[in-house]
């Protein structure tokens, strides 16, 4: 008895030390694996593997190729005088200084060519032969297909016309800027819903609110005497901006209409008084050099800063094809330049358009780099605004001319 105590209590001793010695499991017969399912584990599982990837690839091409292109980095001609740049400062101003000037003092260092006027005049032809008013239209078209040397041409292309929403590039180059400088205290993506509505959709609420952090303005009722002096003083500051810079006569100040967030269908209260105190702030005014300009400086990396050029040439960016855009009803490619051109282009645009005109600055880059160019034109006539084949018709006309030149 005291033996059988004793064995007890060195069983009970040894659970304490290693409780696991004393916990049998029964052990589970090991089963064999068959030999069909252990060639299909061990020698098909890179081929199973493989074919899950391609599977996985193919099915997703519609999702790969369906992405934004990357906008393209235009150099500069070698032969160029060096453009004097203005070097931005992210800190912020000094409290209530907002002034800021465009940071490219100089236009660019462009050449007249021959072989463009004939293109552009041509152009003009189209619009002739369709009986349609050439008073009223403005060309420019800038070559950039070359590193040695940028060359352009226009018609018309040095008189002032109504922009229409293609004022939002220049807005668009505005916020850039004050954000740089710290004007807009603001953080960027505070703004990243309202740029894409501006430039992709040509919203005008969005365009409006823009507007309005660029100047420190906003629109209300009327104002008098020193505030409504202090009040056009910033709204005109977007102007001084870029005449500043040799943008000659350029006027900006006016907001796209209608404007449902105001609840306005035409200018009131102060926006009202900005025509009235300056007529001839009646319609915003550009010419399509300055349009072609800014699109030149945009795509060649120089307008605010590279990173804020990237940035601009995104928004401008736009996919041609038709399954893209035909079911959009606020769609920029129907009836404007880039509706008749290839749709594996680089294409990169602004629109406007009203009842009474149609306009356009566009950037086209050819897969195989013969035609890169940009392309503006103003037409501030209703018969344009009518006919959406123009456009179209123009575009395709020069974009064949100046992809069939042999090698350069």
């Amino acid at each position: 008895m005291d033996t059988i105590l004793h064995l007890m209590q060195i069983e009970k001793l040894a659970r304490q030390i290693n409780p696991r010695r004393t916990r049998k499991r029964p052990v589970k017969p090991r089963r064999r694996t068959p030999a069909k399912l252990y060639r299909l584990k061990y020698g098909n599982l890179l081929s199973l593997a493989a074919a899950a990837i391609a599977i996985s690839w193919i099915v997703t091409i519609p999702f790969r190729t369906r992405h934004t292109p990357e906008p393209p980095i235009v150099s500069q001609p070698a032969a160029s005088s060096p453009l004097l740049l203005q070097t931005t400062s992210k800190s912020p101003s000094s409290k209530g200084d907002r002034s800021f000037a465009y940071n490219i003092k100089t236009p660019p260092n462009q050449i007249y060519s021959q072989e463009l006027q004939a293109i552009v005049d041509e152009t003009v032809n189209i619009a002739t032969r369709k009986k349609l008013p050439t008073a009223p239209l403005s060309i420019t078209l800038i070559d950039v297909s070359s590193s040695q040397i940028h060359t352009f041409a226009g018609y018309q292309n040095q008189t002032a016309r109504f922009p229409a929403s293609v004022v939002k590039l220049f807005w668009l180059v505005g916020f850039y800027a004050a954000i740089e400088k710290g004007i807009i205290q603001k953080d960027e993506s505070s703004f990243t819903s309202d740029l894409d509505q501006m430039m992709r959709v040509s919203n005008n609420d969005a365009a409006s609110r823009l507007l309005d952090t660029i100047t420190d303005t906003e629109s209300g009722q009327e104002l008098k005497g020193e505030q409504l002096q202090t009040w056009l003083k910033k709204r005109q500051q977007i102007n001084t901006f870029f005449q500043s810079a040799g943008y000659e006569g350029i006027k900006l100040t006016t907001k796209n209409y209608p404007i449902y967030y105001l609840r306005q269908e035409q200018p009131k209260g102060r926006d009202l008084q900005l025509r009235t105190e300056s007529p001839k702030s009646i319609r915003n005014q550009v010419t399509t050099d300055q349009a072609a300009r800014l699109l030149y400086e945009i795509y060649t990396r120089q307008a605010v800063s590279p990173i804020a050029s990237r940035k601009m040439a995104y928004l401008l960016t736009r996919d041609l094809e038709s399954k893209a855009w035909k079911n959009d009803p606020s769609n920029s490619i129907k009836g404007f330049l880039g509706e008749s051109l290839p749709t594996n282009i680089y294409f990169g645009s602004k629109v406007g358009y009203t009842s009474g005109s149609r306009q356009e600055a566009a950037f086209i880059r050819s897969l195989d780099d013969r035609a890169i160019y940009v392309l503006v034109i103003f037409a501030d006539d209703p018969a344009y605004a009518k006919d959406e084949k123009i456009f179209p018709q123009m575009s395709r006309y020069v974009f064949d001319r100046l992809s069939d030149r042999g090698p350069k």
